[in-house]
């Protein structure tokens, strides 16, 4: 286990088998029960977006660049600049591949660093996300009910270039299912999925605050109380990967 989650009611989820059908049959509902999310409505979004823009590159792609490599996943924790200048500083390796969960692409941008890949809904700085992708970032573009406009919005820039579209219901052709809900979590997973040696965590805080990269907008009280309770979601998730004995360590002292 790496994360505390004995008071979570995604717990028992933890230890089981690690495959799509237990997502969808036990993660996936449990989650729309949790955060009352109208699966129909992810459904739908789905098939919007796949009706003009499905993914352009294949699983096989992702396992070849991602298998037998150190993952770090970048999420945009409170604690993300310390934590990614202790991973400068102690682990980095050219052969390392970086990926960064939606607004952590902005400090990486910033930093001069573009990210192997970006896991993404799309509710951080898009424009960032859009210039790591023009210098060789892959976006994997997650779908659902909640930010179809955005993706709307955003889709026809981004299929310029190379990506996938994700989601967390039944995977349709032209689409993927990775496992995992938030950004963060989906990183873990795919990594997972994809065979990496092992997987660093930057970023993954799980506290009470919320990092300034985390989202572009103020969230109001309600937002930021939903926020939190995607934390807990994500951290049984983690802890869920961690029982295929994937080794999966923490950036930080």
């Amino acid at each position: 286990m790496i994360f505390e989650t004995h008071n979570s009611p995604f717990s028992k989820l933890e230890i089981m088998e690690f495959s799509l059908q237990v997502w969808v049959e036990e993660w996936y509902p449990l989650i729309c029960d949790f955060l009352k999310i109208d699966s129909k409505e992810d459904l739908k979004a789905l098939k919007n977006i796949l009706e003009k823009h499905p993914s352009n590159i294949s699983e096989e792609h992702l396992l070849h660049l991602i298998k037998d490599r150190i993952v770090y996943a970048i999420a945009p924790g409170l604690n993300l600049e310390d934590e990614f200048t202790e991973y400068l500083e102690k682990y980095a390796d050219s052969s390392d591949v970086l990926i960064s969960a939606d607004g952590a692409t902005s400090y990486l941008v910033a930093e001069g660093i573009i990210p192997d890949f970006i896991v993404t809904d799309l509710d951080g700085t898009i424009q960032d996300q859009l210039d790591a992708q023009k210098e060789g970032s892959i976006p994997i573009v997650h779908i659902h009910g909640d930010n179809i406009g955005t993706i709307n919005e955003n889709i026809n820039q981004i299929s310029k270039g190379e990506f996938l579209i994700t989601t967390q219901t039944h995977p349709l052709p032209g689409s993927y299912n990775f496992l995992g809900f938030t950004d963060g979590d989906r990183i873990v997973c795919l990594s997972t999925l994809m065979s990496a040696s092992k997987i660093g965590l930057i970023g993954f805080d799980f506290g009470n605050e919320i990092g300034k990269y985390s989202k572009v907008i103020q969230l109001d009280e309600e937002a930021r109380n939903r926020k939190l309770k995607k934390f807990i979601i994500a951290k049984s998730i983690m802890n869920w990967c961690s029982n295929t004995n994937q080794e999966i360590f923490l950036v930080k002292d």
